[in-house]
């Protein structure tokens, strides 16, 4: 049997962290997967630590452990998964940073709310510098989807010479989620002229995609200017996806649809769940030798 995935995920006991929480243990459970709650009691105000006793913030804590108790006995006790529950103080993402570390997880699960006031919620700003900062993938989600699971990621590339990156994450994702993949990429009207390489593009990564044992279809979707995370949850849904997965740092010059604020719209707006990973995340990793031979000059195509 091979070895449990460790699943963190970060509960602040708002509506959007329990969807979360299910959707960790439809996945955990087809996974063999362990999983870590956590609660983070933030910082507290220096008035905040005039006015309060040691007493209170004593009971603060507990109740905050008896919450994680309950969740995890209507959600894991059934579903008959292991787990841990921890309570932390402190900065919200330092803190799910340092406990991805401790527990060795393999991905970080948390909910996403749409609430203005966004510093009191675990979403928002948090997930941004969670999700630079954090060494695994982090998977963000609003609401349960209808038919949890990870077993179909959908890959928007776009064909450039990040390629290469993007596609050794997602194969070592595939292979550890026992996934199947089906990459994507949008066609602008003004590119039509080359649809023809597009298409020839999409062959040879669905090619080497196969060669390293990985279950993948391709397609290519007409782009007339519409806002892309409604496109793509549009494809989402004809392509019965589960989950997609963006790379986030917009160093990697990454052309204008998977950076910087278009990511963030993606990861806030969409109705599916978001696996975003940080490209330094896997350095450590590395490239699977037989695609970085094959891809050896990605965009060799536009050159032809």
């Amino acid at each position: 049997m091979p070895e449990p995935l460790n699943l963190l995920i970060p509960l602040d006991f708002l509506p959007e962290s329990e969807s979360a929480l299910e959707y960790a243990v439809a996945v955990g459970k087809s996974l063999n997967a362990r999983l870590h709650l956590l609660h983070i009691l933030e910082e507290e105000s220096t008035l905040y630590r005039i006015v309060i006793s040691d007493k209170q913030r004593e009971m603060i804590r507990l109740g905050a452990s008896e919450k994680l108790d309950e969740l995890a006995e209507k959600h894991l006790v059934p579903a008959k998964l292991s787990f841990t529950r921890t309570v932390l103080k402190g900065k919200v993402y330092d803190r799910i940073i340092e406990a991805a570390r401790k527990t060795a997880a393999h991905i970080i699960i948390m909910g996403r709310t749409d609430s203005s006031d966004m510093k009191k919620n675990i979403a928002g700003t948090n997930t941004m510098h969670i999700i630079k900062q954090a060494q695994v993938p982090v998977i963000t989600l609003r609401n349960k989807p209808k038919h949890p699971g990870c077993s179909h990621i959908i890959l928007p590339l776009d064909l450039t010479k990040q390629t290469i990156i993007k596609a050794s994450n997602a194969i070592i994702m595939a292979k550890m989620l026992n996934a199947r993949i089906t990459v994507i990429s949008f066609l602008p009207d003004d590119r039509k002229s080359i649809e023809i390489k597009f298409i020839q593009r999409l062959d040879e990564i669905r090619n080497t995609f196969e060669k390293l044992d990985v279950s993948c279809g391709v397609r290519l979707i007409p782009f007339s200017g519409e806002n892309l995370y409604k496109r793509l949850n549009k494809a989402v849904a004809e392509l019965k996806g589960e989950l997609v997965m963006i790379m986030t740092q917009q160093e990697l010059n990454f052309t204008e649809f998977f950076i910087g604020s278009t990511a963030q719209e993606i990861i806030n707006k969409s109705s599916f769940p978001v696996m975003s990973i940080n490209p330094k995340s896997s350095e450590k990793t590395g490239i699977p030798d037989p695609l970085s031979n094959a891809f050896i000059n990605p965009i060799q195509i536009f050159d032809r």
